[in-house]
């Protein structure tokens, strides 16, 4: 007789399968981009970069190629920020050193400052470590102030292109990820104004490939409006 635990096994794995035929058969395409939220706390376990491969596999296996990991950073007071930003940047460190070689990525520190960048493609992975869609606006804004001060370009000639030309981070995510909670930072405001949004309290280290299919044929489903 088989075990319960053998039986739900072979259930996952019977519903994984009718949810990949679903994926293939679905009229409309998964998502181009996405970005995932996590807390601060699920990339700092043990196996979060084991997931962090394994998530970034399971977005080339359906032609996602570009991948934002957003990581909310809790701590206000400025030393303690940037501790935890330390800790994040060495464990993101290692998990670019063992990249394929094709892969590209940028690192963005709490102030939007580029901390690790490597050119490539397929796919393009964006960390964010604690910096906010605020502040990128307002640092957006400044440089182009500092613009106009300058006269290299007239008050009447900006427009939504300008901000958007001035962001530190490119692209526009179709879907956004909230893992293990219910809230979203102010991640990519900008960015995001049209993305799907997606919602899960499954955390980061028990986040499956059914999981994730789910997410992908929840993505499928829906009609895109574009803010119409």
């Amino acid at each position: 007789m088989t075990s319960q635990k053998e039986d739900l096994g072979l259930l996952h794995k019977l519903y994984e399968k009718r949810l990949l035929k679903k994926i293939k058969q679905g009229q409309q395409n998964p998502p181009s981009s996405l970005a995932i939220v996590l807390p601060e706390t699920d990339l700092l376990q043990k196996n979060s970069s084991q997931k962090t491969f394994q998530f970034i596999n399971w977005c080339q296996e359906f032609g996602i190629k570009k991948i934002y990991f957003n990581v909310d950073i809790l701590d206000e007071k400025p030393h303690l920020k940037n501790r935890m930003v330390d800790k994040l940047a060495q464990v993101i460190e290692r998990i670019c050193s063992k990249l394929p070689p094709k892969t590209g990525y940028n690192v963005y520190g709490v102030e939007g400052d580029v901390l690790l960048t490597k050119s490539g493609k397929d796919p393009s992975i964006i960390f964010v470590l604690g910096y906010g869609g605020k502040k990128e606006i307002t640092s957006s804004v400044r440089t182009i102030l500092c613009d106009v001060e300058k006269g290299n370009i007239e008050p009447e000639d900006i427009d939504e292109n300008t901000l958007e030309s001035h962001l530190t981070i490119e692209g526009e995510p179709d879907l956004i990820i909230r893992s293990g909670g219910r809230h979203l930072s102010d991640f990519l405001i900008w960015q995001s104004v049209y993305s799907e949004l997606y919602f899960t309290d499954i955390n980061w280290n028990r986040f499956r490939r059914i999981d994730f299919l789910r997410i992908i044929r929840d993505f499928q489903k829906r009609k895109r409006r574009y803010g119409k």
